[in-house]
């Protein structure tokens, strides 16, 4: 058992060496893009948070951004492996958490975090809680955009029945189920992922809005979403896209 382990972890190593030679450039701006636009929104609210540290503690939305450093931090590791699809399926997670989490936060602003968890855990799995449903429920700006470029984003996470065929031509061709490295899908998956920030941030300063004045006031955080070209935050903010 521990030879055939052995012989796994030797067959992944073959695979991020591959990915670091053949796809260094896109998964390294993929961690730039993660540290730099982490560090800064951190920072930024840092303050908001220790004077308002009981609706901080107490809410979803909270929670499911500092989350979000870890869930990037699987995202960049499982591109790094070859499994893209695990790394598709994280960016959904974080998606669908934040949705609900904001959701609960604006139905029940009064409860503790721990009441506010035992909700989501009876309603997580229920139709009515399907995110894209949610989203029409919200009273927030730029409704018609976050909804497009939700609809964009599960287009692109969700499974293709194309990767079902390949799989199922390798092994008709007893040619096992490859690990196929692909910048052209790490590329996707770091596209997905600013726009799964761009998302969560917007949605953050929904129930957080004494953030939106210190971000708006923050050059780092104002070139950021410059650079990384994030639509709605721009409009939240004010801030015109080249």
């Amino acid at each position: 058992m521990l030879r055939s382990l052995d012989s796994l972890e030797e067959g992944f190593q073959s695979i991020v060496k591959k990915s670091k030679g053949e796809c260094g450039d896109e998964l390294e701006r993929m961690r730039q893009f993660i540290y730099v636009v982490n560090r800064h929104f951190f920072a930024t609210t840092q303050k908001e948070y220790e004077a308002n540290m009981p609706k901080y503690v107490n809410s979803l939305v909270s929670w499911c951004h500092l989350e979000l450093f870890r869930i990037s931090g699987h995202i960049l590791f499982l591109s790094c492996n070859g499994l893209y699809r695990n790394a598709f399926d994280n960016i959904r997670y974080a998606l669908e958490s934040i949705v609900q989490a904001l959701y609960i936060d604006l139905r029940h602003p009064e409860a503790g975090i721990t009441t506010k968890i035992e909700i989501l855990k009876e309603v997580e799995d229920k139709r009515e809680y399907h995110s894209a449903r949610l989203i029409d429920e919200l009273e927030i700006n730029y409704k018609d955009r976050l909804k497009k470029e939700y609809k964009r984003l599960s287009e692109t996470i969700h499974p293709s029945h194309k990767r079902v065929v390949a799989t199922l031509d390798d092994i008709s061709g007893d040619r096992g189920v490859p690990v196929t490295i692909s910048c052209e899908e790490i590329s996707k998956i770091y596209n997905s992922m600013k726009k799964m920030y761009d998302i969560l941030f917007l949605l953050f300063m929904v129930y957080f809005p004494e953030v939106k004045k210190s971000l708006k006031e923050n050059p780092d955080f104002i070139k950021d979403i410059k650079a990384y070209n994030l639509y709605l935050l721009s409009k939240a903010l004010n801030v015109r896209l080249s």
